[in-house]
């Protein structure tokens, strides 16, 4: 009985371990991901702000209107 209760004892701390190491390495890769989302949605962000600085520009040039506004800044 004394031995095997010394086996559930490192059994259950091995499990411990196991599990503590996968949410190291999920929050790990969670924050890869995140980053890596958050750096899509920023570029993309920055092209619709390119996008429709460069429409409002032509369109005022096609009807010779200035065109005043700043780009965007990166």
């Amino acid at each position: 009985m004394f031995l095997t209760q010394l086996y559930k004892e490192r059994l259950e701390r091995k499990v411990k371990k196991a599990k503590a190491e996968g949410l190291e390495q999920g929050i790990e890769q969670g924050l890869e991901q995140g980053i890596e989302q958050g750096l899509e949605r920023g570029k993309a962000e920055v092209r619709q702000q390119w996008a429709g600085w460069n429409t409002r520009r032509v369109e005022a040039e096609a009807q010779g209107i200035p065109f005043d506004e700043p780009p965007p800044s990166n």
